[in-house]
């Protein structure tokens, strides 16, 4: 069975309680997750950064606007999708991560993933490609492919932190996020008999540009109740 939001808000109590690595001792406060237990899509990143290490949230800087504006760029809402990191503790000046905080921090996304049971994975940047697909290539290679385990779809794609940093790689995230609504598309079809309605967000728009990056979107209001908005706070 799917599991429940407050099993998801119990998890998320414990990954807060964490103190297995030592990246607790320098932490302000674990970043468990943001977004509905009901989300069909889950997007993974490395490890928070300054801002999400401050307000307890993934994605929530630069980097995670212009996740926003990509995604919204694509007909899809942040607050449908589940988004998560390969750590969830911030690593000190924001350095890769070791091999032992990752290994330390594993079950918690594994159990995420358990969990949440998502049609379709984001992979952001090569850690999580790493973590998730280890042995399946590059992110150069990969970025943008859609690549299939069993009844799930993983799209690695650059990190937006590594599209604000080379602005050479914008076009490619944006025509790579263009791709994933094709591959989400595509699937809704295959089922939209059995399904009714697209279950993936709106169509996209004619010609969708992204606003500036430094610039936060007006985020569409999303329906919910009880314990599921605890996701959101």
């Amino acid at each position: 069975m799917p599991a429940t939001t407050e099993e998801l808000l119990e998890l998320h109590g414990r990954i807060r309680a964490c103190t297995v690595c030592p990246l607790h001792l320098t932490r302000t406060q674990a970043v468990p997750g943001y977004g509905p237990v009901s989300a069909r899509i889950m997007a993974v990143g490395e490890a928070p950064g300054e801002t999400e290490d401050r307000e307890g949230k993934p994605f929530v800087g630069a980097a995670g606007r212009l996740l926003t504006q990509l995604l919204e760029s694509v007909g899809l809402n942040r607050r449908d999708i589940y988004i998560t990191n390969v750590l969830k503790c911030r690593p000190p000046g924001n350095r890769d991560p070791e091999q032992a905080e990752v290994d330390a921090c594993s079950h918690f996304l594994d159990e995420q993933i358990a969990m949440l049971r998502p049609q379709v994975i984001l992979l952001l940047g090569r850690h999580a490609l790493a973590r998730l697909l280890p042995g399946a290539g590059s992110i150069t290679r990969l970025h943008g492919e859609r690549v299939r385990r069993g009844d799930r779809v993983y799209v690695p794609l650059y990190h937006p932190a590594a599209a604000l940093y080379n602005g050479s790689l914008m076009e490619t995230l944006r025509d790579d996020m263009a791709r994933v609504r094709r591959y989400l598309d595509e699937d809704e079809l295959k089922v939209s008999l059995a399904t009714g309605p697209a279950a993936f967000g709106s169509p996209p728009p004619s010609s969708p540009e992204l606003a500036r990056a430094g610039s936060a979107p007006t985020a569409s209001p999303v329906a919910s109740d009880g314990n599921q908005m605890d996701l959101f706070e």
